[in-house]
């Protein structure tokens, strides 16, 4: 298995600040501060916009805090960051790119339940301005999974890494690796058998093949690891290693003839009854 877990590292992209075409000459300049993350020259710029007539309007006001709030974490202002993005909110509720930021700051404040439950409310609405930012539905599932898997909602992980990836070949490895995790967490073999599968094949030598395997002989699933323990004898089949590892296991799960034969191949030797 691989080192690591996808969802236990990652995180969502942040808002690119990108789409400007409709917004004012001040606010474009502002939200161009933001990409370049010239964090003191938003804050020193946005004061005195904040005061403007035309700021008042829900959709300005609400990209001139976004571009505060940005700039707020930035500078790791995290409680600044939130007051602004949720005065953004009020000002247009529904909306993305503060939904998406704030998002952020919980997660770096470890308020999974809170970054969990705003995400959740996000599902299926479509951009609130031209300027908004939506999540594609992968990312969107993915978000989802990954705070499911902070918070040991190992069910809700499942559901969204597979609406995510409906084809488990186009998983990244990684991934794969956490279905395989969670398979055991949940106690699940037949799960983890299937995915043990893809898995075997992307591992680079007999090492991580065996590495791999010998996660089912010590979760105790000797039916399973069998099964592997043929998938990867048949790659490779010089191996004395998964030969020995094969004979064991056959015995172990009554497969004595095919131990037998198994045996006849080489300097292994077995003393059992018929």
């Amino acid at each position: 298995m691989t080192n690591g877990s996808f969802l236990e590292n990652f995180r969502l992209p942040l808002p690119a600040f990108e789409r400007t075409e409709r917004l004012g000459a001040q606010l474009c300049a502002l939200w161009e501060a933001v990409r370049r993350r010239e964090s003191r020259r938003v804050l020193t710029q946005a004061a005195p916009l904040l005061a403007l007539p035309e700021m008042a309007a829900p959709e300005a006001r609400a990209a001139l805090l976004n571009a505060l709030g940005a700039a707020r974490m930035q500078l790791r202002h995290y409680e600044a960051a939130e007051r602004m993005l949720r005065l953004s909110l009020a000002a247009l509720p529904a909306q993305w790119m503060a939904t998406r930021l704030l998002v952020h700051v919980c997660e770096v404040q470890r308020r999974y339940e809170m970054a969990y439950d705003l995400l959740e409310h996000l599902q299926g609405r479509p951009a609130m301005a031209s300027w908004d930012e939506p999540l594609s539905d992968t990312e969107w599932h993915l978000g989802m999974a990954a705070l499911a898997w902070r918070l040991r909602r190992w069910k809700v992980v499942s559901t969204h890494v597979r609406a995510a990836f409906p084809k488990v070949t186009e998983m990244p490895p990684a991934l794969q690796a956490d279905l395989l995790r969670l398979a055991f967490y949940r106690e699940r073999p037949a799960e983890a058998l299937a995915m043990a599968r893809h898995l075997l094949e992307q591992q680079p030598d007999e090492q991580a093949v065996d590495t791999l395997l010998q996660t089912f002989v010590q979760q105790g699933w000797k039916q399973e690891a069998c099964m592997l323990y043929r998938q990867a004898y048949q790659r490779y089949p010089e191996s004395e290693r998964f030969r020995r590892r094969l004979v064991a296991l056959c015995l172990q799960t009554g497969a004595v003839e095919e131990a037998r034969r198994l045996a006849r191949l080489g300097a292994l030797s077995l003393d059992v009854e018929p």
